[in-house]
């Protein structure tokens, strides 16, 4: 079977400018990405298709030997043989090496940090219009996304990073360590001055590491105000109790009041996340859920329907049915 054009592969035209063709290749790479088409081989298929293609194209040189001599020049030499033209190295691995035409290790730093690095949380990520930074300019910026748990959020924490960065006209694998202060956001940037690119005749440029706070199994957050569903039992609900409850510092005891209704909030003062720059923390807001039984045996049931009868109107049903009669009159 013949290949497909190169161009056709990336819906460009010989006469596409460099910065189109990555732009092209960009947008064909984060939709067939095998880490967001897992177990799809179509997309396997056309993420190798798209990356060949690309490989071919992005090189001056390559790009000139494919428009004489088609696919018979694209290894670079149209009248070698071997595994010429194939970006994929020995035995179809991106991440191979030692096959004729295949990525180096650091084109594949390169163009995966570049293109896919803020996508899949790597150091490598820049904007669109950063490329390696020209002489006497700054050094390119980079960013890293820090995922962090709610209790690591509210107390702070360290952390030790690892990322890829360009030093002179090196790669140059660097580790880190980050201090996130308490009650830092989803989202929230910290910067780390010149940690970023940096050339040889040039400021470095910046890293930023953006907070990624991981889901909680039972909390929720909004500002510095910690949310909690607690389910609490009928019984318990009309009668009271104490309950233990999970905060992001420990645990408690708090008090369910007798005659508590579905949707009745508690608030723990100061049982929150700190606040940034302000004093003090949130608080923490418990909504109470009264749980009632899907099936009752018979003995519970006689005992439930005594209660009914002795049972006073309960507040919410008591408003409800005052607002419902005074609706009617209107429409009368």
């Amino acid at each position: 079977m013949s290949k497909k054009d190169f161009y056709q592969t990336l819906g460009v035209t010989k006469s596409s400018s460099p910065d189109e063709i990555k732009k092209a290749y960009r947008k064909l790479a984060m939709q067939y990405h095998p880490d967001k088409n897992q177990g799809n081989k179509k997309a396997e298929d056309k993420f190798k298709e798209i990356s060949e293609a690309y490989e071919i194209l992005s090189d001056a040189e390559k790009k000139k030997n494919y428009d004489m001599f088609g696919h018979a020049g694209a290894g670079g030499n149209p009248f070698g043989g071997g595994q010429q033209g194939n970006p994929f190295g020995r035995g179809g691995n991106p991440f191979g090496g030692g096959a004729a035409g295949g990525f180096g290790q650091a084109d594949i730093n390169d163009l995966f940090g570049d293109i896919f690095g803020e996508a899949f949380g790597g150091a490598r990520a820049k904007s669109s219009s950063q490329q390696r930074p020209r002489q006497n300019s700054k050094g390119a910026d980079l960013r890293y996304t820090l995922t962090i748990t709610f209790e690591e959020a509210s107390t702070g924490c360290e952390k030790v990073i690892s990322f890829v960065r360009q030093v002179g006209n090196k790669e140059e694998a660097a580790k880190l360590s980050v201090t996130v202060p308490a009650g830092v956001k989803e989202g929230q940037r910290l910067k780390l001055t010149e940690e970023g690119d940096k050339p040889s005749s040039a400021t470095a440029g910046d890293l930023y590491v953006i907070i990624n706070l991981q889901e909680h199994l039972l909390f929720k957050r909004e500002e510095a105000d910690v949310l909690l569903d607690l389910p609490v039992k009928y019984t318990e609900a009309i009668l009271g109790t104490d309950v233990e409850i999970p905060t992001l510092s420990g645990k408690v005891q708090i008090k369910i009041p007798a005659g508590t209704y579905s949707g009745q909030v508690l608030r723990l003062k100061g049982k929150g996340f700190p606040r940034i720059g302000g004093i003090g923390s949130g608080d923490m807001l418990v909504r109470l859920l009264i749980d009632t039984p899907q099936k009752t045996n018979t003995r519970q049931k006689e005992l439930l329907e005594e209660l009914n009868r002795y049972a006073e109107e309960t507040p919410l049903v008591k408003t409800y049915k005052e607002k419902l009669e005074s609706l009617l009159r209107s429409r009368k």
